[in-house]
């Protein structure tokens, strides 16, 4: 950069200075030395700053970033990752994949690394669909840092994990659910019902979300949070109450509105965000020996609607089902009507008609 006074000019005093990016010479002119001398100086300082962005380019761009392993992961869940329970299982997912190379820069990373740390998982005895899926998670946060600049390349894009599904279980049987149904306590006893016969995901996502406020007995519907899963960003959906299970909610309704409680499905009052220990013990005291979730209540919902004639794509937008592959892409808009009709169609299974007489369950 270069500061020449030419007397013949109007505005005498020149700078001449390059583009720290292009190279390209520039030039400005100016009427008093002051601002000239203002000028270069302002220059100076912004080509100091372009020099240290174009270090730190050049670095990533010869592979020379010093991103480790967690730092990758870390900005990754922070800046990519907007579903909070998506952020939350692939944290936990991506634990063991930062004890094993958390310290490690990404780009020294090889096939190598991966096959160790896959041999590491099978000796823990990890199901495939697990640790494969850790490794895919670790592989699309690598990718969003290449895009994102972070990166100058994917070092295991070209790695080929095989395909493998998580074996299907089948669905509480309606035995099953009837057994948990008589040792439950009343908060699981309605997770049971309304699990069953709303398809509603069992958790802190949705079910644990329902308040009464939610419910709109007048007109018989459950104003379902969302899991912030489906393709149309909603917040929530309606999902009609069956004839027979709207007697039972009446009764949980006028019981919890005298004590003030807010959530439908909550514990002493207090709304609930877990019931897995819980689960396991009514599942022990109930002599189910298999392994039934608490989710899979979800798939008992999918599995007998359907069986007893419910349509598909009704079925799969009273559950919110967020697969476009599958579902979401072919769907079209249902009405109230038809979502009644697949919500009716689910057999009283558990009897609940005939208890709204007597003893109401989850009371």
């Amino acid at each position: 950069m270069a500061i020449r006074f030419e007397e013949k000019q109007k505005k005498p005093w020149l700078v001449e200075y390059r583009h720290i990016w292009t190279g390209r010479r520039l030039r400005k002119r100016f009427l008093q030395e002051e601002a000239a001398i203002e000028f270069d100086k302002t220059q100076e300082k912004q080509r100091e700053t372009e020099r240290s962005l174009l270090r730190k380019r050049r670095k990533i761009q010869n592979g020379e970033s010093n991103l480790t392993v967690k730092e990758l992961l870390d900005k990754y869940f922070e800046l990519a990752v907007h579903n909070p329970t998506t952020l939350k299982t692939g944290r936990e997912h991506t634990r063991p994949v930062v004890g094993a190379f958390g310290s490690r820069k990404v780009a020294l990373i090889n096939h190598e690394d991966i096959m160790n740390f896959i041999v590491a998982q099978k000796q823990r005895g990890l199901k495939p669909i697990t640790f494969y899926g850790r490794i895919r998670i670790f592989r699309r946060a690598i990718s969003w840092g290449v895009k994102s600049g972070l990166l100058k390349k994917n070092p295991i894009s070209d790695l080929v994990l095989p395909k493998v599904s998580e074996k299907r279980m089948a669905p509480p049987s309606p035995k099953e659910a009837e057994k948990l149904m008589a040792l439950a306590a009343p908060h699981i006893q309605r997770v049971i019902i309304l699990g069953w016969n709303t398809g509603a995901r069992i958790g802190p996502s949705e079910l644990f979300q329902l308040r009464w406020d939610d419910v709109d007995l007048k007109h018989g519907i459950f104003r379902m949070p969302s899991a912030k899963k489906n393709a149309n960003g909603a917040t929530a959906r309606d999902i009609p109450i069956s004839n027979f299970l709207l007697p039972i909610v009446k009764k949980w309704w006028e019981h919890d509105s005298g004590d003030g409680i807010d959530y439908v499905i909550n514990w002493r009052g207090q709304p609930v965000k877990s019931i897995g220990t819980a689960w396991r013990r009514y599942l022990g005291l109930a002599n189910i020996l298999r392994p039934i979730r608490p989710y899979d209540l979800r798939h008992s919902f999918a599995t007998y609607s359907l069986q007893a004639g419910a349509k598909l794509k009704i079925v799969a937008d009273i559950m919110d089902h967020s697969d476009p592959s599958m579902i979401l892409k072919t769907y079209q808009h249902t009405d109230e009507s038809e979502r009644r009709e697949a919500i009716e169609a689910m057999p009283d299974y558990l009897q609940l008609s005939s208890a709204a007489d007597g003893h109401i369950p989850g009371m």
